[in-house]
Order: C-alpha cells, then sequence, then structure tokens
C-alpha cells in the first residue's frame, strides 16, 4: 500500500491547478484504489482542476457500480487485492473500449506498464505522483474523451439505416447472444444472422464486436 504524507497535499499549488486549462463543463473521472489517501488526494487535485472524482475503494466495487457513458477518465491503481487494475482494464475494454484509462503504482512495474499501453492504456503514472503531470495527463484524457464522444454521437446516422431485421439481430448481439441463439429466436438461419452482423459492422464503421456494442448501447437499440 502506497501512502501520501501530508506534505504531499500542502504541496501541491491549486494556484497552479487553476491555471490548467480544462474542458468545459463538469467531467466525471472514476478514482479506482483501495488506498483510501490515496483516493482523498486525488479527488482534491480533480476537485481543484473543476472535475468530478467518483471514488471506488475495490475493483469489485467499481465493477459493481460503473455505468457506462458516464465518465471521462478512469484512474486506476495496478495492485489491488482479489480484483486487479490489469484485471479491470480487460474488463473495460469489453465494455467501453474508447474510455482513457490512466493506470497508478507504486512499483516500477515495467512489464506490467509496457502491457498495460499495449492493450490500449492512456497512460501509466508511478505514486508518488508528480501532480503537475497528473493534472496535465487527466485533462488530456478527458479532453480526447469529450471529442471522441461528440464524435461518435455525429456518426450516428448508421442507425437509421438499419433494416427491421438488422435491428432486432443488433439487439441481440447488445445482449450478447451468439448468433446460433439469436437465428433460432428470429427464425431465420445462422448464415443469415452473419450476413446481418457483418452489415452491421460496416455500417457502424466497428471493428470488432465490443466496439460495435459500446457504439449501439445507450440508443435505444435494445428493443
Amino acid at each position: 500500500m502506497v501512502t501520501i504524507s501530508p506534505s504531499a497535499f500542502r504541496g501541491f499549488s491549486l494556484a497552479f491547478a487553476a491555471r490548467i486549462m480544462t474542458v468545459s463543463g463538469k467531467q466525471s473521472v472514476c478514482i479506482v484504489d483501495d488506498d483510501a489517501q490515496v483516493r482523498r488526494f486525488l479527488a482534491e487535485v480533480l476537485s481543484s482542476i473543476g472535475l468530478v472524482a467518483e471514488q471506488y475503494a475495490s475493483g469489485e466495487d467499481f465493477m459493481r457500480r460503473w455505468q457506462p457513458g458516464k465518465a471521462a477518465c478512469v484512474l486506476l491503481d495496478i495492485r489491488m487485492p482479489r480484483i486487479t487494475g490489469p484485471e479491470i482494464h480487460d474488463w473495460l475494454r469489453e465494455r467501453e473500449p474508447r474510455l482513457p484509462v490512466i493506470f497508478l503504482t507504486g512499483h516500477a512495474d515495467v512489464t506490467t506498464a509496457v502491457r498495460a499501453m499495449r492493450l490500449g492504456a492512456f497512460d501509466f503514472i508511478e505514486k508518488p505522483f508528480n501532480v503537475q503531470q497528473l493534472i496535465e495527463r487527466v485533462n488530456q484524457a478527458v479532453r480526447l474523451a469529450v471529442e471522441t464522444s461528440a464524435a461518435t454521437a455525429g456518426n450516428q446516422g448508421w442507425q437509421r439505416t438499419l433494416t427491421p431485421r438488422e435491428q432486432q439481430v443488433l439487439g441481440g448481439i447488445v445482449d450478447g447472444k451468439r448468433s446460433k441463439l439469436i437465428a433460432a429466436e428470429l427464425g431465420i438461419s445462422e448464415r443469415t444472422v452473419e450476413s446481418h452482423r457483418a452489415s452491421l459492422m460496416a455500417k457502424a464503421g466497428a471493428s470488432n464486436a465490443a466496439q460495435l456494442v459500446a457504439m449501439a448501447s445507450g440508443h435505444g437499440m435494445r428493443d
């Protein structure tokens, strides 16, 4: 467990933080760390630059309460009991692959850092934190999330091009059903379902099923 001394709290300048430009509006950042002192410190830093901090004391707590599309960034401790940071990252990538994740660790674990970056982590920051670096990287991650969200919203026209059958197939995919089950429920062949799936991927511009689900979720496609 990594602790932060009181001097670390006094050491970072709120005046400096106020000068760091953030994206407009209140954005939410999830803090997942089993160290309460670290969570409080991070929440204070985030609050100083106009961000809303959501605190989670464990991987289980985060996985239970997390809501897709709500947060703009996740600060994720690597070493936690039971469910580790990389395991949570894998879980998140299947549900919201575009969500920026910044790993936090008190251990110079180069192997884990390399793996995290290869799997799409936004950054990797060691404890104790360099507050200026932390603020800059969080701002960049949040800005990226906002820009990605805006671009995605602007590209939702693909859903209006779906046929009624494609909408039904998409609903099954979002529900996590295999093509064989979707085919049985709709009374069509599995090959036809696969054809519709390919058409959906092409229209959405998705590279895999997880990305397709992420793009479709929250837009009334689960009827």
